[in-house]
Parts: C-alpha cells; sequence; structure tokens
C-alpha cells in the first residue's frame, strides 16, 4: 500500500497547488503527527487554509482502533466517498459503510478479479456504488470544474526537480534548503532546525545573494527559477 500512500500525500500537494482546501482528520491528537514523515504535508494543509482536526484531546497517540472510529468523521464531512482499494474487510470498508448510513455518494474505481484489495470496490459497485474512471466523472455530478489540471507526472516531476536543486546547494545551506517548504521567518527556521539565530542569519544572508532564496518582509522562500 505504499504506492497508495504516495499517491494520496501527491493529491493532497496537487489540490494545494491550485489553491483547494484539505481537511486531514487524524487517529489521534492534533498535535501527534503520524507517521513523523507526514509532517511537511500537516503543515502545508494548515498554511494552505485548510484543517487539521480530531475528536481526540491533545497528547493522544494514534492507534488502529481510532483510525476506524475517526472514518465515520471521514465521510461524514464530505459530499461523496471514493474508494480506491478496499479488502473485503478493511478501514476503507468500514468508511463507506459509513458512507451509506450517512447517505453519502459512492463511487469506486474498479478491480481485477485477481486482485483481493480490489474486492471491496467491486462489490460495492454491485451494490450500487457509482463506477468512475476519470475525475471529472465526479466533478461534473457536483458542477464543478476543472480549473487548472495537474497531473502525477507533473507532480513527479516536481519533484525531481526540487531533489536535483536540493543536490546542488552547499552542504553548509542544505539543512535550512530543505525545511522552506512555506515561507519562514529567521525565528521559525532557529526552531525547525535548532540552529543559533546569529548562524541562521549569516547563511540566510549568503543563500540570498546567491539566489537560493528570496525575502519578503520577513519570510524567506525558496527561488524557484532555474537560472541562479
Amino acid at each position: 500500500m505504499e504506492w497508495l500512500k504516495e499517491l494520496i500525500q501527491q493529491l493532497i500537494f496537487g489540490a494545494i497547488e491550485v489553491g483547494g482546501k484539505t481537511i486531514a482528520v487524524l487517529g489521534g491528537g492534533v498535535d501527534y503527527i503520524y507517521p513523523k514523515e507526514n509532517k511537511e504535508l500537516y503543515m502545508k494543509i494548515i498554511d494552505s487554509g485548510g484543517a487539521i482536526i480530531s475528536e481526540y484531546p491533545l497528547g493522544t497517540e494514534p492507534d488502529s482502533e481510532k483510525f476506524k472510529q475517526r472514518n465515520r468523521l471521514v465521510s461524514g464531512l464530505s459530499l461523496g466517498v471514493l474508494i480506491v482499494e478496499a479488502e473485503f474487510r478493511s478501514g476503507t470498508s468500514i468508511t463507506a459503510r459509513h458512507a451509506v448510513e450517512q447517505g453519502r455518494d459512492i463511487y469506486c474505481i474498479p478491480s481485477s478479479r485477481e486482485n483481493r484489495k480490489g474486492i471491496g470496490t467491486n462489490n460495492l459497485i454491485k451494490k450500487g456504488a457509482k463506477l468512475v474512471l476519470e475525475p471529472k466523472e465526479i466533478l461534473e455530478k457536483y458542477n464543478l470544474k476543472i480549473k487548472k489540471q495537474i497531473t502525477i507526472e507533473e507532480l513527479d516531476k516536481n519533484n525531481i526537480t526540487n531533489t536535483f536543486r536540493l543536490n546542488n546547494v552547499k552542504e553548509e545551506y542544505k539543512e535550512i534548503y530543505k525545511i522552506l517548504t512555506r515561507p519562514m521567518s529567521i525565528d521559525e527556521i532557529c526552531i525547525e532546525t535548532g540552529l543559533d539565530v546569529t548562524d541562521v542569519y549569516s547563511k540566510m544572508l549568503m543563500m540570498e545573494l546567491e539566489k537560493l532564496v528570496t525575502k519578503s518582509g520577513n519570510k524567506y522562500t525558496i527561488c524557484l527559477k532555474e537560472e541562479r
């Protein structure tokens, strides 16, 4: 399922890229990022005007049962639910059941008979869920138009480009450069990296002179120009 996690991350980044909003429902407290690798995604959702919500108090660690329980909130907040893969008994099937009980639309991507992770989606289609193959089929249902479409290939290309840029940044700047996924102040950079404020000031000045970053007000962002 690793590919599916990556796809979901790419879809969220894509939504943010075109000005969309994302609501993430956690299976633990909102102060508990799980897995930790999702920290960048967590911050991007907030910075783009989205929301991180949970019914659990701060400090609550996530576990499998809490993830199952939170699924009713995911479906309840939605107009419809798209099921990509689902085994016969799985958390996704639980979400689909909640969606049915809540009167939500259910869309499924069909799967081959040999794929056990597609048993749930195929069964839902048999029971009346709408079979879909393209995003526009869902958007048309809600009279939504695509303002700008970003393909998975384009998102992959952006990730490759960012990796290439990082590989070409001096080692002494990399620790700062790789965390600048959003506009950040000197104080925020110090907190994020644990570096001394004098050290950060010095490095940001040099990075600005080398056109690695740009400054607007008191916030720094990565310079996205290909030519330096």
